[in-house]
């Protein structure tokens, strides 16, 4: 999913002002709106993902990653699945299919959803990595 098809903080703050003032209710059909392009996102995106991930995938992750930009991530085995932790919060990953055949890991925690790392190795060593926009 896209970070764009979350209702926008705009629409969420003209139809908070319009409940607290009694204002006309312009925003509920864009509220609405942003609500069912949410929900056919999700349908699409659901049958793609592993809650599970591939183990083929997830067999080979080191315990561990560090980037000077962008921190650390350890690397947990829980239950059959596979955590993330970057430290201030964790999330679980599942394995995603995307539309050119590539397998990706995506973060599934509902207050971190979507952020996306494709396994590879970087120099002779296993890397992990995750496209900015």
């Amino acid at each position: 999913m896209e970070s764009g098809s979350r209702i926008s903080a705009a629409t969420r703050a003209r139809r908070l002002l319009e409940l607290l003032y009694d204002g006309k209710p312009e925003a509920v059909g864009d509220v609405a709106a942003d609500a069912a392009q949410l929900d056919a996102e999700i349908a699409k995106e659901r049958p793609r993902l592993m809650l599970r991930p591939d183990s083929r995938l997830t067999a080979d992750l080191a315990p561990h990653y560090v980037n000077p930009d962008l921190g650390q991530i350890t690397v947990s085995r829980v239950s059959g699945g596979v955590v993330f932790d970057f430290g201030a919060w964790k999330s679980p990953v599942a394995s995603r299919k995307n539309d050119g055949g590539a397998v990706a890991l995506v973060t599934v925690d509902p207050g971190a959803i979507g952020f996306t790392f494709e396994v590879g190795t970087k120099d002779g060593k296993r890397a992990l990595t995750t496209r900015d926009g």
